[in-house]
């Protein structure tokens, strides 16, 4: 399966990076491996609301907010447990 990334999603990795290394190292491994492998056992929701039908996994602290179609797994948000629904 294809990653592709939002702009903001890029950013906010970045961002993550600066500040836990391990959790963005955790993100990357997660998102690699549910491309790999989507049927594996991941902590995944789909999600309601303004995300509407999108799917959301946990890593630690951290909610990946992404869809995928089958070939193309499109992140769209990368936010901590804190911040992921309130926007």
């Amino acid at each position: 399966m294809e990653i592709k990334y939002s702009e903001r999603a890029v950013r906010q990795l970045k961002k993550i990076a600066k500040g836990d290394k391990k959790s963005a190292s955790m993100i990357m491994k997660t998102i690699e491996a549910y491309s790999k492998n989507p049927s594996s056992k991941f902590d995944i929701k789909i999600l309601k609301g303004k995300y509407g039908n999108f799917k959301r996994i946990r890593v630690g602290n951290y909610r990946i907010i992404f869809d995928d179609d089958g070939n193309v797994m499109f992140i769209y948000e990368l936010k901590h447990r804190k911040e992921a629904y309130h926007d």
